[in-house]
């Protein structure tokens, strides 16, 4: 299992995430990523198309 972190200080409410996920677990909420977490793949995606680098993927 996954878990996405967004940091809400660094996000800009780009969507680039959005557009990148293949799970579709992105949404842009008050200008800011919010992260479902019961089906991120862990891919990284995300991570990699963030251009504040503000999402963070971990596995546990």
């Amino acid at each position: 299992m996954y878990v996405v972190t967004v940091d809400q200080e660094l996000c800009t409410g780009c969507g680039e995430c959005v557009a990148a996920c293949p799970a579709q677990i992105f949404i842009v909420e008050g200008g800011k990523a919010v992260a479902g977490q019961d089906e991120c793949l862990g891919c990284q995606g995300c991570v990699s198309v963030c251009p504040s680098e503000a999402i963070k993927v971990d596995e546990y």
